[in-house]
């Protein structure tokens, strides 16, 4: 006699426990003591749209996740150290810094990649300068083999794009945006190599119109650790990179307070704008203006280092891509 145990919705919202059994068979007789919260005989899930998501096991993931696993119909990729997802034929064309895509790849150890899969655990810094172009939310040493899940979905129609639109709207103001095709990839509870008890859960969501196009990366808990880590995006020849190193003191980024940490004061959550028709469109930035009051006594290298390269690093930290920038002196002389 079959059971099913879970919730549904009329907006395909649905979560189910026999996914969380082997063979999708729930096991009725150890109900008393599973749990997906850490307390036998008890299942808990929140129920409102701005934390959607269904999970097996016990999770913190914040609301500014995108619905993801298998209440999302997420496809799960195989558990493999340093394995990646099969190539990903997308539904609607990706435009990224001057190429288009129609493909993509989940790499497991925290990383995107269109024309071939990608298996380096150890992260390059950016900017590379490589023939690659890369996307990577949390590129470093994990391992899905034992603890956590990676999975992917993407949407061309339903609530997924009504909230990127608004999302794409509300932090790049100067941009009119309608959103028709978005990826999501989540890495859920997956713990880094070779500490097979640590947890880290974050997201990569990809927004386009096929003319536009912008890249979230969203952070819930990260698991302290010693190793390096590379985020941000960098392109073939790294003609556009950013690199939130730039954004810590030392080059040195803290993982631990990801979650907390923002370039479009939304706690946890990164924005960048990913094609060339919307490099114009700064996260929450109209302008930035530098007066100094008298800079005649300063040489040109001390007019770079005093005054241009603290401004080219208060643009790092809004999350501007700054490689394509030139900057420009203006003198005004009292009359």
């Amino acid at each position: 006699m079959e059971v099913e145990i879970g919730y549904s919705t009329s907006r395909e919202v649905h979560g189910s426990l026999r996914t969380c059994y082997p063979d999708n068979t729930i096991d009725i007789v150890n109900l008393h003591n599973s749990s997906n919260i850490n307390v036998q005989g008890r299942w808990a899930f929140v129920t409102s749209l701005q934390s959607e998501g269904f999970s097996c096991g016990y999770t913190s993931t914040p609301g500014i996740f995108y619905p993801f696993g298998s209440a999302a119909g997420d496809t799960f990729s195989s558990r493999d150290d340093d394995g990646s997802s099969p190539v990903i034929p997308l539904l609607s064309s990706f435009p990224y810094f001057g190429r288009t895509y129609q493909q993509i790849y989940v790499n497991h150890n925290g990383h995107l990649t269109f024309n071939q899969s990608f298996f380096h655990f150890v992260p390059n810094e950016f900017p590379e300068n490589s023939t690659r172009d890369i996307i990577a939310p949390f590129w470093i040493d994990l391992d899905n083999r034992g603890k956590g899940s990676i999975s992917y979905q993407q949407y061309t129609t339903g609530d997924v794009l009504q909230n990127a639109t608004q999302d794409i709207n509300s932090y790049f103001p100067n941009v009119n945006f309608t959103a028709t095709w978005v990826f999501v990839a989540t890495w859920d509870r997956v713990a880094y190599y070779p500490n097979t008890g640590t947890e880290t859960t974050f997201q990569v969501v990809l927004i386009s119109d096929s003319n536009l196009s912008f890249v979230f990366m969203n952070y819930g808990d990260i698991a302290p650790t010693s190793q390096n880590a590379q985020i941000g995006y960098d392109t073939i020849g790294s003609s556009h990179h950013v690199s939130l190193r730039t954004f810590y003191p030392d080059n040195t980024i803290d993982v631990v307070n990801l979650h907390s940490s923002s370039n479009i004061n939304v706690q946890g959550r990164w924005a960048f704008a990913t094609s060339l028709q919307s490099e114009g469109a700064s996260p929450n930035v109209v302008g930035i203006q530098l007066q100094v009051s008298s800079a005649e006594n300063l040489s040109e290298d001390e007019i770079e280092e005093r005054i241009l390269k603290p401004f080219v690093d208060l643009l790092k930290k809004r999350g501007i891509d700054v490689s394509g920038i030139r900057l420009r002196r203006f003198y005004k002389t009292e009359l």
